[in-house]
């Protein structure tokens, strides 16, 4: 219950700083690319990478699919498309975070794309260090994910967290 309590004010928190403005550019940019597509990573999920057994349980990702590069994980919750992006650091710590600037979240083209390197934010431009992905809060950012379980070979994001986040992807583009 504290973290659907948290993540909600996290949320209200990103959508007041999405309205005053994203560091001072418009929200409003022309995409990278067409809507209708999804966006571009850097391998695409296997059935052994992300799973859903059983929509009640969450997307369970395999530890071993994941490597410095960012996986873009393609999910589905309630009708929402979402998408995460996971990786595995040098020192093999696992990292989550939801593909959604926090500034820009609720803009249909608030996605982050990886090139050179970086992840861009498709709506405002800002670029964030792969360093950094599941571990800052707040700015031009792809939003943490807070309630990972790692067990065995794989870390599960719960259904109640990813339901709680939704609302961040209603507005997206980027499948529709």
């Amino acid at each position: 219950m504290n973290r659907r309590i948290a993540t909600f004010a996290g949320l209200i928190c990103a959508l007041m700083i999405l309205l005053a403005g994203c560091s001072g550019q418009s929200t409003t940019a022309t995409p990278t690319q067409a809507p209708t597509e999804a966006p571009v990573a850097t391998e695409a999920p296997s059935a052994a990478a992300a799973e859903d057994s059983e929509q009640t349980s969450g997307l369970s990702i395999a530890i071993d699919s994941l490597s410095a590069e960012p996986l873009f994980v393609d999910w589905e919750q309630d009708g929402t498309p979402m998408q995460l992006i996971a990786l595995r650091d040098d020192d093999g710590e696992v990292r989550l975070a939801y593909n959604t600037c926090q500034v820009c979240m609720g803009s249909p083209y608030a996605y982050f794309e990886y090139k050179g390197g970086m992840l861009i934010c498709q709506n405002c431009g800002s670029g964030f260090a792969l360093e950094a992905v599941g571990r800052v809060s707040g700015g031009c950012n792809p939003l943490p994910v807070s309630g990972s379980q790692a067990s065995g070979n794989r870390v599960t994001i719960p259904a109640e967290e990813l339901a709680a986040v939704a609302v961040a992807f209603k507005n997206w583009k980027v499948f529709k």
